[in-house]
């Protein structure tokens, strides 16, 4: 999202432990999606007010606040790290950090939009492969989302092969996803309460079983299933598209899909294999991270597009 961000990751690393080819421009990378993923035109510039938006909002997602509270009473409650400024970036106030939360709060502005019209209640983020910065999106925008009013949110790791979301929080203590899958543990049991209000999290937990078995299973859709009915959202990080099973599996049962590709190191032929593992209905939009402003090297901007038919171009940068 940011030079911020650039630090996070090293450029060189890949899912396959393969060498990686020469980054590409910024442009030429995000085009090879412009085939398989179709948007609508960019919002008009100029001030956005979120008190009409988020004023409905909040009386239509107060009935989801109070199932939730209901059916999560009991479970336990951690408080989030705050010893990594550059990834809890919604989370506090850095006035040098203060252009990555205006991007995140916009991205989260206009995915608000689309989901309130299409009534979306989970969506999956990932990237063609490691380092591109799905899961600070994913935690970040999360954050963004818990701070509307009566939107309780639930963010999951899904990613049982790493681990990052759930190392980035502390690693806290739960039977995480893993045993939900594996053995049937308790939804209640697994899912953690954060300090910062409306936002949940379930880590991945160590699983026994191979992922793909896992995520195979009806127990996935079915947890699915409930927590559409339990939150207003689910953000969940997926591992990459690239190189393992588990990212078809994991986004099958869920209704929208976010993609992540970061400025120099995205590799074409990476997005164009991308492709082919994605359900292009469900893409909703791609984010460009780590995108700096040619004409000024201290500031920085995102890309971000919506998934509709009308449009012929997929991503607007």
């Amino acid at each position: 999202m940011s030079r911020f961000f650039n630090e996070t990751r090293k450029p060189g690393s890949t899912t396959n432990g393969s060498a990686v080819a020469a980054p590409v421009d910024v442009e030429t990378a995000v085009d090879t999606l412009k085939k398989g993923i179709r948007v609508a035109e960019p919002a008009p510039a100029g001030p956005t007010s979120f008190e009409p938006l988020f004023g409905a909002l909040n009386q239509s997602s107060e009935l989801a606040s109070r199932v939730t509270a209901i059916r999560l009473e009991n479970c336990r409650k951690i408080n989030l790290p705050r010893d990594n400024e550059k990834s809890f970036l919604a989370a506090q106030y850095n006035p040098a950090m203060q252009l990555a939360v205006e991007a995140y709060r916009s991205l989260r502005t206009r995915l608000v939009k689309r989901q309130t019209e299409k009534g979306t209640r989970s969506m999956v983020i990932s990237s063609a492969e490691q380092g591109e910065g799905k899961t600070l999106t994913s935690l970040n925008l999360a954050l963004c989302y818990a701070n509307i009013q009566n939107w309780p949110v639930l963010l999951i790791d899904t990613d049982l092969r790493t681990r990052g979301l759930s190392r980035l929080l502390g690693d806290p203590e739960s039977p995480g996803l893993a045993k939900v899958l594996e053995s049937g543990t308790a939804y209640q049991s697994a899912i953690l309460a954060t300090n910062s209000p409306n936002l949940y999290f379930l880590p991945a937990g160590i699983a026994d079983s191979s992922p793909p078995e896992l995520f195979s299973q009806d127990r996935w859709k079915e947890f699915i299933g409930w927590c559409a009915e339990s939150f207003r959202l689910v953000i969940i990080d997926a591992p990459p598209v690239l190189g393992l099973a588990d990212f078809e599996l994991i986004s099958a049962p869920c209704e929208s899909v976010m993609l992540v590709v970061r400025a120099r190191k995205s590799e074409r032929d990476a997005l164009a294999k991308m492709r082919h593992h994605l359900d292009v209905k469900k893409v909703v939009g791609v984010v460009l991270n780590c995108a700096t402003d040619p004409q000024n090297k201290k500031s920085y901007h995102y890309g971000y597009g919506y998934g509709q038919k009308e449009s012929k171009d997929p991503v607007q940068v």
